[in-house]
């Protein structure tokens, strides 16, 4: 493990505790982004539990070609390169990680913490962080980018386009070392029986947290609009929504998934 100031590395191993073996964690000061450094570094035969964490990111990046934001001191980023196991199903995966970000939080004792189909930590209406996975040395291995705002910034609402809320927002002011650990911690966890078991045994739990269960939603991609009741996600993480035609699954692909509102 390595780093630079600014980063309690000595802290973030005492929190680890065995598990740090797991992990090699590289805090750098800045880069592009913690993924495009990690695809770079996968490249270069990246070992599976390469961590890099970033204080700023001058191109971060988050679904459909979205910017991510990220402040010094305000904002946790960082990326874990994962060498998924040989012919792994990776259907649900993003929903998974999900799901350990939430757990790892509410460890922390951080309430009110919600999913949104398929990779967005929610709180109270608003967006608390997000996820990113990207595929690595021809497939071999994923990068899993995770982004959580840490507290308040005052840019971030007029620059996202939408609403945002940190985890200082939940009364809660947490050392950005001690969020790491709590995820880190649960990635290994939940990667593990992934790995061995799929989706299935994680659904319950993804659809308990599910900020949109039961709403009027809007799913659109670049060429259609849908509209329906949100009704979970089912044994591979598909969204299913309850339409005038009936229940329709969907993949994520390229979709976006809104609440609807009465007027377009």
């Amino acid at each position: 493990m390595s780093s630079a100031p600014g980063f309690d590395y000595p802290a973030l191993l005492g929190l680890l505790g065995a598990t740090a073996a797991r992990f090699d964690v590289d805090h750098l000061p800045e880069c592009d982004s913690t993924n495009s450094e990690l695809l770079r570094r996968a490249a270069n035969g990246g070992p599976s539990g390469l961590v890099v964490i970033c204080d700023r990111q001058h191109a971060g990046r988050g679904r459909r070609g979205r910017h991510w934001l990220s402040a010094p001191g305000d904002s946790l980023t960082f990326s874990l390169l994962w060498r998924r196991p040989e012919r792994q199903d990776l259907s649900g995966l993003s929903l998974v990680v999900g799901l350990a970000v939430a757990q790892a939080l509410e460890a922390l004792e951080v309430t009110g913490i919600g999913l949104k189909w398929p990779n967005d930590i929610w709180r109270e209406n608003a967006k608390l962080g997000g996820i990113l996975i990207e595929t690595a040395s021809g497939g071999e291995s994923l990068v899993i980018g995770i982004g959580l705002n840490l507290r308040e910034n005052p840019g971030w609402t007029h620059d996202a386009g939408r609403a945002v809320t940190s985890i200082e927002a939940s009364g809660h002011l947490i050392a950005r070392e001690a969020v790491l650990a709590s995820v880190l911690l649960r990635l290994a966890a939940t990667l593990d029986q992934f790995s061995m078991l799929g989706f299935p045994p994680f659904r319950e739990d993804w659809n308990r947290r599910d900020a949109f269960a039961g709403k009027p939603v809007e799913l659109s991609g670049d060429r259609e609009r849908i509209e329906g009741i949100c009704r979970g996600v089912g044994d591979e993480g598909a969204l299913r929504l309850e339409t005038a035609s009936g229940l329709i699954s969907f993949n994520a692909g390229d979709l976006s998934l809104r609440i609807r509102t009465e007027t377009h």
